[in-house]
């Protein structure tokens, strides 16, 4: 049923004015899988689909500042938030999946093991310095980070970055010794290699929510956007580290 009706809500009709591009905005944890999904709806349908991405503060703060968003995908947490003050509809949410927290490396560096926090706890003081997403500018992954690297003792240098996909680009660069942050964001960089998620005492478990944004241009466009990537699209998810429920 949803294949039938699919193309009648995003493809463009032939002798109608071309629909301007169906704005999803998500977080970097999210960015592969949304950008495959957007390039198989658009495959399938003709309809223009445009991607962004930033942190969860950056996503959030878009739509309180009144941007024009058809589909926003956020930690539960703060799209939850967004619900509840009117900035995104609550019978549209949808949960894509939930995301762990792992360590990488550059790539061609001998892979330590990590089994357990003490294994965690002793890669991190034998560091030369540690990639994070950056907490204090709303970043998902960053506090609990932080926070963990406290609690652990760690004194390697912190260098912080506004997403974690470019802390994991800097580690592939060998800027950067090693990063924590989403694993989905490590598997999208092949100059990193994932060396484990993190233990489960030190873990994050993040789920990921799609809704439609209050001020979406095409809500009926958004709405078959959330019901593919959590259909069809799941597999996409599922690719990249995401526990589909």
């Amino acid at each position: 049923m949803f294949r039938r009706t699919l193309p009648l809500l995003l493809a463009t009709p032939a002798l109608a004015q071309p629909r301007p591009p169906l704005f999803v905005l998500g977080t970097g944890a999210t960015e592969t899988p949304i950008e495959r999904i957007a390039h198989a709806l658009t495959a399938r349908t003709g309809r223009a689909i445009r991607t962004e991405t930033g942190n969860g503060g950056q996503v959030a703060a878009r739509l309180r500042a009144g941007e024009a968003v058809d589909v926003v995908l956020n930690a539960a947490p703060a799209l939850d938030a967004l619900i509840r003050d009117g900035f995104a509809l609550a019978d549209s949410r949808r949960e894509m999946g939930r995301m762990r927290l792992a360590l990488a490396i550059r790539r061609g560096l001998p892979v330590p093991q990590m089994r357990d926090e003490a294994e965690l706890a002793a890669i991190l003081r034998a560091a030369s310095s540690i990639g994070l997403s950056d907490g204090a500018a709303g970043a998902t992954s960053g506090r609990h980070v932080a926070a963990l690297l406290d609690r652990l003792g760690s004194t390697a240098p912190r260098i912080p970055f506004a997403r974690g996909l470019a802390a994991v680009q800097a580690v592939a660069r060998g800027e950067v010794g090693l990063v924590i942050t989403q694993a989905s964001e490590i598997l999208a960089e092949p100059g990193a290699v994932l060396v484990a998620p993190l233990p489960e005492s030190a873990q994050l478990i993040t789920p990921y929510v799609a809704a439609v944004a209050a001020r979406a241009a095409d809500p009926e466009g958004a709405r078959a956007f959330i019901g593919f990537a959590g259909g069809e699209g799941a597999a996409m998810f599922r690719a990249v580290g995401f526990q589909v429920l």
